[in-house]
């Protein structure tokens, strides 16, 4: 006798949100302040700005799919939306504890998202602004923490230009 078992994936990705989050957030813990607006070599983005950046994203793809508004203040996509620019006065920026509540508040949407997805509706395809992304939800789902694991790269080079210790999760 045969059995089978309904297997969804959206768990799976959530899982990897949650390592995502942490190796990122263990970067970040040991910045000071004045090392958040750090540069690699004076160039590239800084981790306020990634910290920011992450909640934009976290934020958009959530949008895209839901058609509901942002959880972000009004200009948060202005600063940290792709391919903006970055500024080297951290004073242009939320403090670390604000970049964190966005980002927190940015994941449990996400999330929340995720959990809604049952095996039909995570494999629709994607809104024509993010097929380029991902090609459908659980696709989508699982590029929030490749996104946030990539930007926590620069953060990990951003360390090494400082002279800090590497950071094992």
């Amino acid at each position: 006798m045969s059995t089978t078992q309904a297997f969804s994936i959206g768990p799976i990705a959530i899982e990897g949100m949650e390592k995502s989050r942490g190796f990122l957030l263990g970067l970040l813990t040991s910045l000071s302040d004045e090392q958040l607006a750090a540069r690699a070599g004076g160039a590239g983005n800084h981790a306020l700005w990634i910290m920011g950046h992450i909640a934009q994203s976290d934020d958009a793809v959530v949008s895209a799919f839901t058609n509901e508004p942002s959880c972000l203040p009004d200009g948060h996509d202005a600063l940290f939306a792709a391919k903006t620019s970055v500024s080297d006065n951290a004073t242009d920026y939320p403090s670390r504890d604000e970049l964190l509540e966005r980002m927190t508040n940015a994941r449990e949407r996400v999330v929340g998202w995720v959990k809604s997805l049952d095996d039909q509706s995570s494999l629709q395809a994607s809104p024509e602004q993010l097929a380029a992304f991902a090609p459908n939800p659980i696709a989508a789902a699982h590029g929030v923490s490749l996104h946030e694991f990539m930007h926590a790269g620069q953060v990990a080079t951003i360390r090494a230009s400082l002279g800090l210790q590497p950071v094992c999760q």
